[in-house]
């Protein structure tokens, strides 16, 4: 079958044909010219329709030419390389379309290599999520099979449920801290800001930490030296605040002081938190806020390694950031920055 190219080349080159001989009729019988004229019409006509036929012939070919670039271009991107056969620097339609060809698979390449690092991000999570849950399970099944025993005394009996009670409280933490990561990273948790006093939000996180750290026999002193009032998630910064504190408290020794403090700068508000612990090493410093992350002086504290890394997902979700300075053996300070 024809294309419809070919067919409207047919049809014109037909009608030319069909007019030039009417014309060449016309002229003999109505005229009645000599046989110079005719071989003069004749030949005229003959060479227009030569010069015609090749005019076709090579907007034929230079349309070819063009869609069998057009064709390797696309094929090029299909191949995820961008090759560009049509100059750029000239303003003409072909480049035009190609440029916008090779923006469109840079948009694709761009969404293809974000939709597989969210998958790899998915299966890394998973794979998290399972290897954190695998130990408090094992050890539920242990106790469970102890009390099963029916030759264990009371006292054992008892101690066991308390050791299951412990780890049932463990893995209820770790599963609400695992459901809030996990929202985290989907973006499923709404930042909902509001005018509210950060003073408010921070001295609600500290009452939160207190327990722990008078139970440590530790103080918690805060300072802040004006009101200040700015647009903030109340919550997810209240709980923020709170990990930062509950992480002073866990690596500092018992008696210690943790310091808060509130500064306002033009475009910021800063929380700071000081420890006077162990310190972070340069090294670690770099990893502290890497998902389920432990330091190597963390081996005896109670917790998963999910805290810094919420607090800071919560924070950048504000438009904000944490920056951490320590020195090994005398202590840390985390900064909390806010946009005012």
């Amino acid at each position: 079958m024809k294309s419809s190219f070919t067919r409207m080349i047919a049809f014109c080159y037909g009608a030319f044909l069909l007019s030039g001989t009417v014309y060449f009729i016309i002229l003999i019988v109505l005229f009645e010219p000599g046989r110079g004229v005719i071989v003069l019409t004749a030949g005229f006509m003959a060479i227009s329709a030569l010069i015609w036929t090749g005019y076709v012939l090579a907007i034929r070919k230079r349309m070819t030419t063009i869609l069998h670039q057009l064709s390797l271009t696309i094929q090029s991107l299909i191949e995820l390389e961008e090759r560009e056969l049509f100059p750029v620097t000239e303003d003409t339609m072909l480049s035009k379309l190609q440029s916008q060809i090779v923006n469109l698979s840079r948009v694709l390449k761009s969404q293809r290599k974000r939709y597989q690092e969210e998958g790899d991000e998915m299966k890394a999570l998973i794979s998290d999520i399972s290897h954190q849950l695998k130990t408090p399970l094992a050890n539920l099944n242990l106790y469970n099979s102890l009390l099963l025993d029916e030759s264990l005394d009371d006292g054992k009996r008892k101690q066991f449920t308390l050791h299951m009670q412990n780890q049932l409280e463990k893995m209820t933490w770790l599963m609400n801290s695992l459901i809030k990561m996990s929202r985290l990273e989907a973006g499923m948790i709404e930042i909902r800001k509001e005018s509210a006093s950060l003073a408010d939000t921070v001295l609600s996180a500290i009452k939160q930490a207190y327990p722990g750290a008078d139970s440590k026999g530790m103080e918690i002193r805060f300072q802040c030296g004006q009101p200040v009032v700015i647009h903030h998630d109340v919550k997810w910064t209240g709980e923020a605040v709170y990990n930062v504190i509950d992480n002073a408290v866990k690596y500092s020794p018992p008696g210690a002081i943790i310091e808060v403090g509130i500064d306002v700068y033009e475009f910021f508000a800063r929380v700071d938190v000081w420890d006077y612990g162990e310190g972070i090493t340069e090294d670690e410093i770099n990893r502290l806020f890497q998902r389920f992350y432990r330091g190597d002086n963390a081996r005896n504290v109670e917790g998963a390694g999910i805290g810094l890394y919420l607090t800071r997902k919560m924070i950048t979700e504000q438009g904000g950031y944490i920056k951490v300075t320590s020195t090994p053996g005398k202590g840390s300070r985390f900064s909390v920055f806010l946009p005012v």
